[in-house]
């Protein structure tokens, strides 16, 4: 059993050209330049370099981006690393790692949100939600049960390292370089540049010396 072959995925690689019949035993897709799909995808794996777009459905276990990538139509991913350009209409990923710019134009609903980098977006549901952030980011309603926003002290950004948000809510709050009209939590930490409008707290919170907030309210659970 040990010298069992573990067989490898049938893929196809494009570097160029609008796809609209994927040959069906296709399980790895690999894009390599400007590439747009016009058809619903069902995959095991998408490598994409390039510029790529998807028309369509998306659901894939894994997707790996370096390019531009754009997904136009709902996607259902297990797992998604981006280290370079990528932007999505709405979907349910499982677990996200992204360490370049990530667009979010609708909904995300996620369990683990990973990022160093830049992130905008309408609107984020997660378990797990941490950023350090390389620049500024927006995500205007932000929802998870633990977020952890901090500076990526590694990256240099010619630009704030701030996120700006409309409404973050979750149950342990760990905010930092955050800007925001409201802010719900259980147990909140603000840290350290940090400007809120109003808090709402069920448990307990602390303010650095160096944020300011301007209403503090308690909440009944």
């Amino acid at each position: 059993m040990a010298n069992e072959r573990i067989p490898k995925l049938r893929s196809l690689t494009f570097t160029s050209g609008n796809i609209r019949n994927l040959a069906a035993d296709c399980e790895q897709l690999n894009i390599r330049g400007a590439v747009a799909l016009h058809q619903e995808v069902r995959l095991r794996e998408i490598s994409t370099h390039g510029h790529s777009s998807f028309h369509s459905l998306v659901v894939v276990h894994i997707l790996k981006n370096t390019g531009a990538c754009v997904l136009k139509d709902f996607c259902v991913i297990d797992e998604l690393s981006n280290a370079g350009n990528l932007k999505l209409l709405h979907g349910k990923i499982t677990k996200i790692n992204n360490s370049g710019k990530l667009t979010i134009e609708q909904s995300l609903q996620v369990k683990q949100f990973h990022a160093i980098g830049i992130v905008k977006a309408k609107e984020i549901k997660a378990e797990q939600f941490h950023l350090k952030l390389s620049g500024r980011s927006v995500v205007e309603q932000l929802t998870a049960d633990e977020i952890y926003v901090e500076k990526d002290k590694l990256s240099i950004s010619l630009v704030k390292k701030k996120l700006v948000s409309k409404c973050i809510k979750g149950e342990n709050l760990h905010l930092s370089n955050t800007n925001a009209e409201l802010v719900e939590g259980g147990i909140v930490t603000v840290g350290d540049n940090c400007f809120i409008d109003t808090l709402y707290y069920t448990e307990s919170y602390s303010i650095s010396e160096n944020a300011k907030v301007q209403h503090i309210r308690s909440k009944e659970k």
